[in-house]
C-alpha cells in the first residue's frame, strides 16, 4: 500500500504547504484508491506536521509551494516529495496515479521543474 498526501484548500492542492488547514491522506492499492481521510493542520508547527506525516505512513507528499527548511526535513524522513502541483484535489491525485503529474496542466503558475 502507498498512502500520498495533499493539502487541501476547498477542492484543490493548497497552494502553500507550510500554512495550510487541510491534508488529505489517500491510500493506493496497486495504483487503485482504496481510502481517503482528512486531517485537521491548522495551527499546528512544522515539527507536528512531520510528526503526523511520519505516524500516518505517508509515503509522498504532493504540494504546491513549501519553505526550503520545511523541504529538508521531509526529504531527511525519507519522505518523497512532488512539489509544484496546482489544480482540483481529485484531477491531481488521478494524474499521479497515471503518472501524469508531469504534464504542465497541473504545474503551479510560474514553476519551471527544469529550470534552466
Amino acid at each position: 500500500m502507498n498512502r500520498i498526501a495533499v493539502p487541501v484548500f476547498k477542492s484543490r492542492v493548497s497552494p502553500v504547504f507550510d500554512s495550510c488547514a487541510h491534508l488529505l491522506l489517500v491510500d493506493l492499492d496497486q495504483n487503485q484508491e482504496i481510502a481517503r481521510t482528512e486531517i485537521l493542520f491548522e495551527g499546528l508547527s512544522e515539527i507536528d506536521r512531520l510528526k503526523i506525516l511520519k505516524k500516518s505512513g505517508v509515503s509522498t507528499v504532493i504540494c504546491g509551494a513549501i519553505s526550503d527548511g520545511f523541504y529538508k526535513m521531509i526529504s531527511n524522513a525519507e519522505i518523497s516529495m512532488i512539489i509544484g502541483i496546482a489544480g482540483d484535489v481529485n484531477q491531481v491525485i488521478s494524474a499521479f496515479r497515471c503518472n501524469r503529474l508531469g504534464e504542465p496542466c497541473f504545474y503551479m503558475p510560474g514553476y519551471n521543474p527544469s529550470p534552466g
